[in-house]
């Protein structure tokens, strides 16, 4: 048999030379059997790359049958899964220009089993008489060798043929075992190697020379003399015609020890030829190492899952420890993770955050341009960026000041880029001049692999800013943060393996601390804000909030850790000190103020009452004309003093805090034109047109106090009357707005004049005491206390107040209050599909109702109307009439409200108690004031009962019947 030289190619010549094959049946067969014996999915592709045959492999692995392959152009395979942009790149770029070429890495996610990671051989040959162009496409998965980053160096491969011509199946042959990477030889009925596939010389590192034609024992010097060799092919091949998955350990002198899986067919001969063995060799010695093969192996396997879930839980319990709200974004910047901190700090849900893109969340509340800076151009330059300050006004947690630290890190096998990215809320800091030096962090962390995980928690402890503490169970320091060593000035030699109460010379022998470790956390897995104030040498004296957890960990026994997070509040606990001081000072002194206004106020009143008193009367009398001026002069000044005197006392109310407010639905239309009217007489001595779009038809309600609203409506148009030019004109109009964002609208109330206007520079004094703005240039008289106190009435009501003006042209003044519904039309809404569970009662009597809001009269009487036509029901607006009108009606009942246009509930509860004939008649306060204090004031005051507006309709009519069977 002739030998082939060292580097001289196989051709179909040497081949069919070898193999003694004449008969293309014979050869067919042979390459047939090549293809079954190898494991590697192979395709043949013709010119137009339409599959022309399959290995049995292939369809095994890729799950499909050769109905859907054969005759398909590749990329409509599976339903199109094949039609992938690297595998196009290789069969229609590079292999037309390379007859053949090795190793192409394409990775793909097919539905059917998922993502793969494949190396592609390819050879480009020609068969039949007219050299028709083919394709070999040899596909071996790599997924688990990546996934493990050691993986198999190549898959089992199983091969098939077609069917070819006598005149090229050597050639085709030949190209298979070249194209394919399992090691391959030949053996005749004797034993001895006909031939060897390429990858068995250079995987065994033998020569043709010292192969061909041998005994397959004596190969390398008898290294093949291999028992387990023997039984196969002595033993079990006679017997079997194939064999698969038969494994052999040997230790080879030049390449050391190797586990293989040898497949072996026995191909059947003519009578005229001998038999032939084709034995595939597929070397699994690194598999065996990783994956299932040694049982050291298997061992490392379990230290790596152990160290794995270790580390998760090593860092899931650092985040848990630390109170900073962290996140974690992938390359398009989109949220991989956020921790619970997060989540609670900025009140958002993880179903609205994983996934999102940063910018676009809380309603892309998050579209911050000095974050998209930070995130698009400092970090792409920089791995990380530590103190980058941000300030933005979040719609839902209000204005906030944050520190942002970023790090940008790779993580996983592939090495995918990820930015963690810690946020410091530092706004309180910001608002006492000194603040935390940052808050206590939460962080939460995204599942990673086993040989970066420790990596990522090591960057989560260096980019939070708080002292972190690891301990063992004997509480000496297994890791700290880098935050703890430059806090502390101490040094990583000096630290780790030390008893944690030896620190710093035993600077951190404290008791407290002591009493956390040893008696409190044994108890307790975790523990927050414990308080510990030390006076440290270094340092000097600090106060610290310790946030303990105890977890467990490590491959035997479960060792126990302690993680200690260490916040110093030393300047936040002075400066809440100096600042509870400040205000106390501060309140001491307001209230001060406030109590002298008041008294001074009410003392003024006196004197004022004789100056207005004889001055009217001398100006009643007759008086000669210089005489008569002078008086007019005194009763002018008067009354402007005497107005400043009234609206110091509601400023020193307001500042006391007494001032109290009444919410409930007002119908704002009946208001504008009292208070119109209320105007009119001056604004027609100014000879100025006073308009309104309130309409005496449409009813338009809004939340507030009634006679607050008035009072501040009433100053509003009264300046815009006294501060116009002569012959202008005042308009008055209310508009509903939605509030954007939110399902609820506001009134917005417009006083527009057409006076003088205001300049810019005075804008911002409007609303300031004592402030007139152009006073000098004006004998309108004023005390500039009338817009401080509209304000502060308008915020306590819950709304807003503003101004626009155009210097020269005029003036608007605006006010916004909350639009609600009638009391009447919410009972008209809800007793729609809730009727009240009440019968209606035979009581009869009288019931006088003292109330100055007309939709709560209509809502009482159409209540007694539907539920109690017996009682009669009794009005009237003042508290003054109160008296009058419960002698001449003898009522069976009074219904009271608080805030009343002329004297306040409580003085008409005096009124009643002081006359013997109402002294006796029950009184029930129906008020929209809900303060505690004001209902345990007007209890003791007389008052039989208190009724919270909106009312209860069956605790109303409950009331009403008790009385009802009262006689007075």
């Amino acid at each position: 048999m002739a030998k082939i030289k060292k580097n001289e190619n196989i051709s179909s010549e040497n081949i069919t030379s070898l193999f003694n094959f004449n008969s293309a049946e014979k050869e067919s067969d042979f390459a047939e059997k090549i293809f079954n014996t190898v494991r590697e999915p192979l395709l043949l592709l013709d010119k137009d790359l339409r599959v022309v045959k399959a290995s049995r492999s292939f369809y095994d692995f890729f799950k499909v049958t050769s109905q859907k392959t054969i005759g398909k152009l590749i990329y409509d395979l599976g339903n199109r899964q094949w039609n992938i942009p690297k595998l196009r790149e290789l069969l229609e770029t590079i292999l037309p220009g390379k007859t053949t070429f090795d190793n192409y890495e394409v990775e793909h996610d097919f539905s059917t089993i998922g993502n793969r990671t494949m190396l592609l051989n390819a050879r480009q040959i020609q068969r039949g008489s007219e050299k028709e162009q083919m394709i070999l496409l040899a596909i071996e998965d790599i997924t688990e060798r990546k996934e493990i980053e050691a993986g198999l160096e190549k898959t089992r491969k199983e091969l098939a043929v077609i069917k070819i011509s006598a005149d090229e199946v050597s050639e085709f042959a030949e190209n298979l075992i070249n194209t394919i990477r399992e090691p391959l030889i030949v053996l005749d009925q004797d034993l001895r190697v006909v031939s060897a596939s390429r990858s068995f010389y250079e995987v065994f590192m033998v020569k043709i020379e010292e192969t061909v034609g041998h005994l397959i024992y004596e190969l390398g010097n008898r290294q093949w003399d291999i028992p387990k060799l023997r039984e196969l092919l002595e033993d079990i091949l006679p017997k079997m015609s194939t064999f698969d998955n038969y494994e052999v350990e040997h230790d080879f002198l030049n390449i050391g020890r190797r586990i293989m899986l040898l497949n072996a067919r026995r191909i059947p001969s003519l009578p005229e030829k001998p038999k032939v063995i084709l034995l595939a060799i597929e070397d699994i010695t690194k598999r065996k190492e990783i994956e299932a093969g040694l049982e050291k192996t298997r061992e490392e396997l379990v230290v790596i899952k152990k160290s794995a879930d270790e580390a998760l839980e090593y860092a899931d319990s650092t985040i848990n420890t630390i109170r900073e709200p962290l996140i974690v974004l992938d390359q398009d910047l989109k949220v991989v993770s956020a921790s619970r901190a997060f989540y609670e700090v900025f009140k958002v849900k993880p179903e609205e955050t994983v996934g999102q893109l940063i910018y676009d969340l809380g309603n892309k509340q998050w579209d911050i341009p000095k974050l998209r800076e930070l995130l698009e151009t400092i970090l792409p330059q920089k791995a990380s960026f530590d103190n980058y300050e941000v300030e933005h006004d979040f719609s839902t947690i209000g204005k906030r000041i944050m520190l942002l630290n970023a790090r940008q890190i790779q993580r996983g096998s592939g090495k995918e880029q990820i930015i963690l990215l810690a946020i410091e809320d530092i706004t309180i800091r910001k608002e006492i001049e000194a603040g935390l030096e940052k808050t206590r962090k939460e962080l939460a962390v995204i599942k990673i692999s086993a040989d970066d995980v420790s990596e990522f928690a090591e960057n989560i402890i260096n980019t939070v800013r708080e002292p972190l503490l690891a301990l063992d169970q004997e509480l000496r320091v297994v890791k700290a943060s880098r935050s703890f060593y430059d806090f502390f000035k101490v040094n990583s030699e000096e630290t780790i393996g030390t008893l944690i109460y030896d620190l710093g010379n035993k600077q951190w022998n404290i008791p407290k601390l002591r009493e956390l470790l040893e008696t409190i956390l044994p108890k307790k897995t975790t523990f927050d804000n414990y308080e510990v104030e030390h006076d440290f040498s270094t340092i000097g004296k600090r106060i610290m909030l310790l946030n303990a957890r105890q977890i467990e960990r490590g491959l035997r026994g479960k060792e126990r850790i302690i993680l200690l997070a260490i916040e110093d509040i030393t300047e936040r606990k002075k400066n809440e000190n100096e600042l509870s001081k400040a205000k106390a000072e501060a309140e001491q002194a307001n209230f001060a103020k406030s109590e002298f206004l008041s008294r001074m106020s009410h003392e003024l009143r006196t004197p004022m009452n004789s100056i207005l008193g004889f001055a009217q009367l001398m100006d009643m009398g007759e008086l000669n004309p210089s005489h008569k001026k002078g008086v007019a002069q005194i009763l002018k000044s008067g009354k402007h003093l005497l107005n400043l005197i009234n609206e110091v006392l509601d400023m020193a109310k307001i500042e006391a805090g007494r001032l109290t407010v009444s919410i409930e639905p007002v119908e704002i239309f009946g208001i504008i034109l009292d208070t119109i009217d209320i105007v009119r007489h001056l604004a027609e001595e100014n000879q100025i047109t006073l308009e309104s779009d309130a309409s005496t038809t449409t009813r338009l309600f809004v939340q507030t106090d009634q006679q607050r609203l008035k009072q501040v409506l009433l100053n509003l148009i009264n300046n815009a009357v006294k501060y116009n030019r002569q012959g202008g004109s005042v308009k008055v109009e209310c508009k509903i707005q939605k509030l954007e964002g939110k399902n609820e609208n506001v009134v917005r109330i417009s006083v527009t004049d057409t006076g003088k206007g205001i300049a810019k520079e005075y804008m911002e004094k409007l609303f300031k005491p004592f402030e007139r703005i152009g006073a000098e240039r004006t004998e309108t008289e004023g005390t500039g206390l009338g817009l401080a106190i509209s304000e502060k009435l308008i915020k306590a009501m819950g709304g807003k107040i503003g101004v626009v003006s155009e210097f020269g042209k005029g003036s608007t003044f605006w006010v916004e209050l909350p639009q609600t519904e009638s009391q009447l039309e919410q009972y008209e809404r809800i007793s729609e599909t809730v009727k009240p569970e009440t019968e209606i009662a035979k009581c009869s009597g009288t019931i006088l109702y003292i109330e100055d809001n007309l939709s709560n009269i209509q809502l009482v009487e159409q209540i007694l109307e539907m539920h109690r036509p017996s009682i009669k029901l009794i009005t009237n607006i003042y508290g003054k009439n109160a008296v009058q009108f419960a002698i001449d009606y003898t009522p069976n009942l009074i219904l009271l409200d608080l805030d009343l246009p002329d004297i306040h509930g409580s003085e008409v509860i005096k009124l009643l108690h002081a006359e013997p004939i109402t002294a006796e008649i029950p009184v029930i306060i129906l008020s929209a004031d809900a303060m505690t204090k004001q209902i345990e004031q007007l209890m003791k005051a007389g008052a039989e009962d208190y009724l919270i507006k909106p009312i209860d309709v069956v605790q109303f009519l409950k009331l009403a019947d008790e009385w009802m069977k009262k006689k007075i």
